[in-house]
């Protein structure tokens, strides 16, 4: 009998452990600030006014996605070396926080494959423009509720882009004009633009993604081309983001593809302020594969006609919309469907929107002098960033606003009636002699 009741006890602390271990995992799975931070960011530099100093955060998890749902015991910040506390009502969520101003381009592929039907049996290029509109609808509706602050509505330039040929005359070339066509998300125009004539556009394009990329690229680079795109340095404005988008369901199918793509890359190393996210529509290189019996996923190479070919209306190179994004510190999405589509543009959203923020008064404020701010999400540590506290626009400390007082009414009393109270005198004086 002893026997089983010690059996029974070791089944139970069995039993015990796993459950502890399944509730844990449960609880990291369903609890979205739970141990998913791999990195966290310092977006822009601190805006300040006065010695009120606000930082813009983003948290990432090991996947490069913006981790969500955190809370303020999530945070905490290294002012100078020292850690500061914060007051929970200077804490705000991504939902909470006014979204900084944002210039968005959105390079929609116009080539003829888009016209193929995806897995839902909606062609792609329908599915594509009913997705952007979700996306901008939600861009809109970014601003928090109740808010005293005015909000920015993000502006959004969709271009389709794709080289002529045969049966498309003139293509969809991407100009300096095209480029700067910016709405504002939410504006009637974007809304009647969706509706009303891209869906009329015939998509008859051949893919060519690298130069249309490379021009959108220049284009925010240049402080010449908007004057929205930048602001002076010591403005306590935030710095603007600037995103590109790139929604295709082909490959860069021109000769000189990897000189192409090289000097791509180099472009994008030179303007790390620009994010690019890309997003795949169809199927991926290993359906590819499997669809057409390669034994492997599918590469460039496979394109062409005959058997183990791949249609060069079903490729989509995955692998370099995936370095185009990795080298610009954006998201590589694939869709194969119109609903994946959207949710792939909401978590660019997320991406290009989805920052904390903090606010707290600097300690000690001198006009001139210099700081940096760390913060610490959950274990991570940002790298540090700088601000100068401004010279002009800030109230000087009580005690030196006294001090100073105090000199003017002495300088005032002997400067001025002092003189004044002598002479006074002095005409007495001459009165009664």
């Amino acid at each position: 009998m002893k026997k089983n009741y010690t059996d029974l006890y070791t089944t139970i602390a069995s039993l015990t452990r796993r459950l502890s271990l399944s509730a844990l995992l449960a609880l990291s799975f369903s609890s979205p600030g739970f141990g998913q931070v791999k990195s966290a960011e310092i977006i822009g530099t601190p805006v300040l006014e006065n010695e009120r100093v606000t930082v813009r955060i983003k948290a990432k998890d090991g996947n490069d996605r913006p981790v969500l749902g955190l809370q303020e015991t999530d945070f905490n910040l290294i002012v100078d070396n020292k850690p500061l506390e914060f007051r929970s009502k200077d804490w705000k969520s991504p939902e909470e926080a006014v979204p900084p101003p944002a210039w968005i381009i959105v390079l929609l592929d116009f080539s003829g494959s888009m016209n193929n039907k995806d897995s839902r049996g909606t062609t792609r290029k329908a599915g594509s423009i009913d997705a952007i509109k979700q996306f901008t609808t939600e861009l809109a509706n970014r601003c928090p509720k109740n808010s005293t602050v005015a909000c920015p509505k993000p502006q959004v330039s969709i271009i389709p882009f794709g080289d002529g040929g045969p049966s498309c005359e003139k293509g969809f070339p991407v100009t300096p004009d095209k480029l700067n066509n910016f709405m504002s998300a939410g504006d009637y125009k974007l809304a009647s633009y969706l509706n009303d004539y891209l869906p009329k556009e015939i998509a008859c394009a051949s893919t060519n993604i690298y130069e249309p990329l490379s021009k959108a690229v220049r284009f925010l680079a240049d402080p010449s081309s908007n004057p929205g795109f930048y602001v002076p340095k010591d403005s306590n404005e935030p710095q603007p983001r600037l995103s590109i988008i790139v929604l295709s369901d082909g490959y860069h199918n021109k000769a000189n593809r990897d000189k192409d793509f090289n000097s791509l890359l180099s472009l994008l190393k030179k303007n790390d302020q620009i994010t690019i996210h890309t997003l795949g529509y169809g199927l991926t290189p290993a359906e590819l594969g499997k669809k057409y019996n390669l034994g492997r996923a599918a590469k460039i190479s496979d394109v062409g006609k005959g058997d183990r070919k791949v249609p060069e209306d079903d490729f989509v190179d995955q692998e370099s919309l995936a370095a185009i994004a990795k080298a610009t510190g954006g998201i590589a999405e694939f869709s194969p469907d119109s609903q994946t589509v959207t949710d792939k543009l909401k978590l660019f959203l997320n991406a290009l929107l989805g920052e904390y923020q903090i606010s707290y008064n600097q300690p000690n404020a001198e006009r001139g002098s210099k700081h940096d701010v760390q913060v610490v999400v959950q274990s991570v540590k940002s790298v540090p960033a700088s601000y100068t506290i401004t010279v002009f626009g800030r109230s000087l400390p009580l005690n030196t606003r006294m001090t100073m007082l105090l000199a003017v009414l002495v300088v005032i009393a002997v400067g001025g009636v002092l003189p004044f109270w002598l002479w006074a005198e002095y005409l007495k004086r001459e009165a009664q002699a």
